[in-house]
């Protein structure tokens, strides 16, 4: 396990985007996240925040912030083909609570500053399931203190993978941790997902190699 804390920022080969992708991807700057965004115009405090991190080609995001519209959604994704998917769901579907920012995660919450997120959610992030490999993985203990640090006290964090040596790897760096409580109801609560929980193209993928997915949930005490 990852002793010393480090966080690695990590990015995998690219595939190319097409030519609708790339004329697509320059909207972005019509959504995309300022870190000013959340103070200069007091939402913390009106609407109810969510993050994702890694939100892959935006499908869980979009479908919650078009159900949801009085709510604020911002998603964080270093590839840009997947920034690309979402900015055409945002645009055909004229949605204004997305916001997105394009990068690392781990650079985001290292600039970002401030109790905001009601929410936020981490589905079928990279396991990187080789044991050299886990200094990868994007739990960490120390982006579980930053993930602490811009949480609204008693917010919740959702986190799914089907990758059981990572669901075990995320419990034990929680175990260690005092500032979130794991919400698990039973034995097998994290074979169920959170309410209102919308699939993603990586389950499936997973579902039909028949990998099972797990869900867990903690919740910020203070």
């Amino acid at each position: 396990m990852n002793s010393n804390n480090k966080l690695i920022s990590v990015k995998g080969r690219e595939r190319p985007l097409s030519k609708k992708q790339k004329q697509v991807f320059l909207s972005l700057s019509k959504y995309e996240f300022d870190f000013s965004f959340l103070r200069d115009r007091d939402y913390s405090k009106k609407n109810k925040i969510l993050l994702e991190i890694g939100f892959g080609s935006g499908e869980i995001i979009f479908k919650e912030a078009k159900k949801n519209p009085k709510n604020i959604f911002m998603g964080i994704e270093y590839y840009r083909r997947g920034v690309a998917q979402l900015l055409k769901k945002i645009e055909d579907h004229n949605l204004k609570n997305i916001k997105i920012f394009y990068g690392d995660a781990h650079k985001f919450l290292e600039n970002f500053s401030g109790i905001f997120f009601d929410e936020i959610w981490l589905f079928f992030p990279d396991p990187w399931p080789k044991k050299r490999h886990e200094k990868r993985r994007f739990i960490q203990k120390e982006s579980i203190n930053k993930l602490n640090e811009v949480m609204k006290p008693k917010g919740n964090l959702y986190i799914s993978s089907d990758d059981k040596s990572y669901i075990a790897w995320t419990l034990s760096l929680f175990n260690q941790n005092n500032r979130f409580e794991w919400l698990a109801e039973n034995n097998l609560d994290w074979e169920n997902p959170y309410k209102d929980y919308h699939g993603s193209r990586y389950e499936e993928k997973g579902l039909r190699k028949n990998k099972k997915p797990y869900f867990l949930k903690f919740r910020k005490l203070n």
